[in-house]
């Protein structure tokens, strides 16, 4: 075959190499991370509801040490792996010991319920939601400190940067690749952390209340928030690089169907896998085709990014 035929006739592409361009990409990225949260949401309350005693504690520690090990595993793994296990490792640690361990310090710690006087009760704060809701001064001031990294690539908190005139800050390092599997394990950690503050605070009925008009208008600003980030998630191109910035996308969009069932207007059928098996089996399906599709990105050895 001559270099003529083969330009006349280029390989056709295939199904999962489409899906790692835009806009699919940022699709599919979409359906991972939706996935992931909905089965997180179902495996917290298996854990916390469902597993008796001295499961639920036991089985949380070591599926949280797992995702110590999946983080470390990434380390020194190109952009696309390395993303991959940081994140995946992020979410298993997050979901058993703080989603599944803060209601064990509560209790431990006798901390009062905060429930509104009407409306949606479950709008209202359980124990580990007040230590949750507290953290948020560590959270804010942390990020104040690491957004003085001149090193940190975070666009959220660039953009900050720029607004507040940080110059002082100085320029990025030359040549500095940060860890992917580090970067994305921490992105995950302080996009959780961050949104569940921020919505604990809003529905806080010792503040304003799930019925406020500043919640609504709030609430409706991050909504949009949400939908303008997955739109810049469908541009992007590098899938490594899209996988870290689907962590904030949709680590914001979430916040949308949370919101919407405290208002009584979405059901939250993944927190009833009893009553919706077929559904949620499908969800995992998804989630464990992304991954694949994901896993398998030809990389380009000499930049360790997505071909």
């Amino acid at each position: 075959m001559t270099t003529q035929t083969l330009t006349a006739n280029p390989p056709r592409e295939s199904l999962a190499d489409r899906l790692r361009k835009p806009p699919m990409l940022g699709l599919m990225l979409l359906v991972l991370m939706l996935g992931e949260k909905m089965l997180a949401h179902t495996y917290t309350v298996l854990t916390i509801y469902v597993i008796p005693a001295p499961w639920k504690y036991w089985v949380p520690g070591i599926i949280g040490l797992f995702g110590v090990w999946l983080v470390l595993r990434g380390m020194g793994r190109d952009e696309v792996k390395g993303s991959l296990l940081g994140y995946m490792g992020a979410v298993l640690i997050w979901m058993s010991w703080f989603e599944s361990g803060l209601p064990v310090l509560a209790q431990f710690s006798q901390i009062p319920t905060f429930l509104p006087d009407e409306g949606n009760r479950m709008a209202g704060l359980m124990g580990e939601h007040v230590i949750l809701q507290a953290s948020g001064l560590f959270c804010v001031i942390s990020l104040f400190f690491i957004m003085l990294n001149k090193d940190v690539r975070c666009r959220m908190l660039m953009w900050i940067r720029r607004r507040l005139g940080l110059e002082v800050v100085g320029k990025p390092t030359q040549g500095y690749r940060p860890n992917v599997a580090r970067v994305a394990a921490f992105e995950y950690f302080y996009v959780t952390w961050f949104m569940y503050v921020l919505t604990l605070v809003l529905v806080d009925p010792r503040l304003l209340g799930l019925y406020h008009p500043v919640t609504y208008l709030c609430s409706g600003l991050i909504m949009l928030w949400g939908i303008y980030l997955v739109y810049k998630l469908t541009r992007q191109r590098e899938v490594g690089l899209a996988i870290r910035y689907a962590i904030g996308a949709v680590g914001v969009l979430w916040f949308i169907p949370e919101i919407l069932a405290l208002y009584e207007v979405f059901y939250e059928f993944y927190l009833y896998v009893d009553r919706h098996p077929l559904v949620m089996a499908l969800v995992l399906l998804a989630v464990i085709a992304t991954l694949r599709i994901l896993w398998k990105t030809p990389i380009n050895p000499s930049t360790g990014r997505s071909a």
